[in-house]
């Protein structure tokens, strides 16, 4: 060490070290190889000494890091022989003179310069991960440089040992190999797989086969190579591709039956198709299952019942697959809903005034048969009396539809008298009548009533319809309403035009006055004549009140009747 008393300095040059001027720092990076340092050392006293020395930096040799040293695992133990050697090239990339190599497993086996590899070219490796060191030395210098190694052994990607793989036979002979990826390893992440028909060509990687294979026999052996995409390591795993028959179903026949209530859907028993569709196979063995739709059968979904309500022309596919291998073959047949014959036939009355009722079953459909209670098998039959009766109609494919209808009699009225009160404001209409039918009373176009009595009706003609309700004929009576208008609008639109007394031609000998609100005789109209224009003397009337007195002749019986009316413009 330096004494105590001692101050000790370092320059770059004598006249600086001399003249104690810019000393270095203790810590200090050459500026030139070699570089002369100067030292002034100073006792404390008006004395000092100078000297010097020389920096000379040695270079070592110059290297690259090593990239990782990788080998596949052989056996799943972890442990491989590397060629050492094959990292000199990726650290050492030029050629240096002077360079001595050795390889160690630690650093201080290359500082005590023990236990050297001795054939690197022929290392196994004892861990998994492992690190080895190459020691390069300047054998003028004799300085070196240690350079970390990393080994891996990368394990193969884990197979799973299946040995035997069912498929199932089909029209291409042909099978998705790829379907067997999953299979073989449980994770497809950096894998690739190929196939190959043999051991060779699977490690010389050559004449890999399309995943759309088409198979030679019913059992064919195959080879797998599963690689990671990453490390390149892989497996070769055997097995053999065992291709199963397939369950034959012959042509269905459809099923048929005649429809129940015209709604065109019935209730099948489907399970009545099984022993055609196992044609002798044992039932044991085998799964039949019905669907809807042609995929639903194919993938298994959806089945439906046995007990199957279907429609008309519905088509039913058939599943039949194999319990012990799975595969299958699907088919089809139709459901045919024969329809009933329609038989539009209600109770039916005969009427006694209009012999005999004729009724009729016809269809229109010329195959059809009929059967009817009386015997007959024509379409229509006459009937003349009352009772029970019914009729069977029979189509082509033996579907059958019977109507029982009743027969009841009935006549049209006869009207015995019609009463309606003059002049009553409100009128009424009253019609009696006798016959052995119901009746419903219709007076004009409304709609008819129960009661014989109409109110409220208006003046004119009106026709009374007697309607019975078992369809026999319609009777009709014309009735008049006779009395005064109570208004009229001369204004040549049709309507109210002219004023008289409604139904006053029905009663000649009948005389009517008109008279102005001042007693004044304006109009006398005859039973006859078509009424008052509203005028007098050519002149029209103002809108005002009119009063009237009629003389009426009805008959042998004389009346007077009186009122008013009103002229609107």
């Amino acid at each position: 060490g330096i004494p105590d008393n001692l101050n000790v300095t370092f320059y770059t040059s004598q006249f600086n070290a001399e003249n104690s001027i810019n000393p270095l720092p203790l810590s200090f990076t050459n500026t030139v190889n070699p570089q002369q340092i100067y030292v002034q050392i100073d006792n404390g006293t008006i004395c000092n000494s100078i000297t010097s020395f020389e920096l000379n930096v040695i270079q070592v040799p110059e290297v690259n890091p090593s990239l990782p040293l990788s080998q596949c695992d052989t056996d799943d133990d972890g442990i491989e022989f590397f060629d050492l050697t094959v990292a000199e090239f990726n650290i050492l990339d030029v050629r240096q003179d002077n360079i001595e190599m050795a390889y160690f497993r630690n650093l201080v086996d290359i500082e005590n310069n023990t236990n050297q590899i001795s054939d690197p070219e022929n290392y196994q490796n004892t861990l998994n991960l492992e690190v080895v060191y190459l020691k390069v030395t300047n054998t003028i210098s004799n300085c070196h440089v240690a350079v970390p190694i990393d080994l891996e052994v990368y394990l193969p990607p884990s197979i799973n040992d299946f040995q035997v793989y069912d498929i199932c036979d089909n029209n291409s002979n042909s099978f998705d190999l790829s379907e067997i990826d999953t299979v073989i390893t449980d994770s497809l992440i950096n894998i690739e797989i190929n196939y190959y028909t043999s051991l060779a060509d699977a490690e010389s990687e050559t004449n890999a086969l399309n995943t759309n294979y088409t198979y030679q026999t019913n059992s064919d052996t195959l080879f797998a190579r599963i690689a990671y995409t990453t490390t390149h390591c892989y497996s070769i795993y055997d097995f053999s591709l065992n291709v199963n028959m397939i369950p034959p179903i012959n042509p269905l026949n459809n099923l048929m039956a005649c429809d129940d209530d015209f709604d065109g859907l019935l209730e099948f028993d489907l399970s009545s198709q099984n022993n055609d569709i196992l044609n002798g196979l044992n039932p044991q063995y085998y799964l039949i299952s019905y669907h809807n739709t042609e995929n639903d059968a194919i993938n298994g979904d959806n089945s439906i019942e046995s007990s199957y309500i279907a429609f008309d022309d519905e088509i039913i596919f058939v599943r039949l697959e194999n319990n012990n291998t799975s595969c299958f073959s699907v088919n089809q047949f139709s459901i045919n809903i024969n329809p009933l014959p329609e038989i539009d036939i209600p109770d039916q009355v005969i009427c006694l005034d209009d012999l005999p009722l004729i009724v009729s079953a016809n269809t229109n459909v010329g195959s059809h048969q009929y059967l009817w209670s009386t015997g007959a098998t024509t379409p229509e039959i006459q009937i003349d009396e009352i009772g029970t009766y019914w009729v069977t109609v029979t189509t082509p494919f033996g579907c059958e539809n019977t109507r029982v209808f009743n027969v009841s009699e009935s006549e049209a009225a006869m009207i015995e008298f019609t009463e309606t009160v003059d002049f009553s404001d409100p009128n009424n209409i009253t019609i009696t009548v006798s016959g052995i039918g119901d009746y419903l009373y219709q007076l004009d176009d409304f709609e008819p009533q129960e009661s014989n009595v109409f109110e409220n009706v208006g003046l004119g003609y009106h026709t009374i319809t007697i309607i019975d309700l078992n369809g026999c004929s319609e009777v009709t009576e014309e009735v008049i309403v006779i009395d005064a208008p109570k208004h009229m609008t001369p204004n040549n639109d049709g309507d109210f035009d002219t004023w008289h007394i409604a139904g006053i031609e029905t009663l000649p000998g009948s005389i009517v006055y008109i008279f102005d609100r001042y007693g004044k005789l304006l109009k006398q109209l005859d039973s006859n004549t078509s009424g008052w224009d509203g005028t007098f003397n050519g002149n029209k009337m103002p809108s005002s009140d009119y009063w009237y007195v009629a003389q009426i002749q009805k008959g042998n019986e004389s009346f007077e009747v009186k009122g008013h009316f009103t002229i609107r413009r």
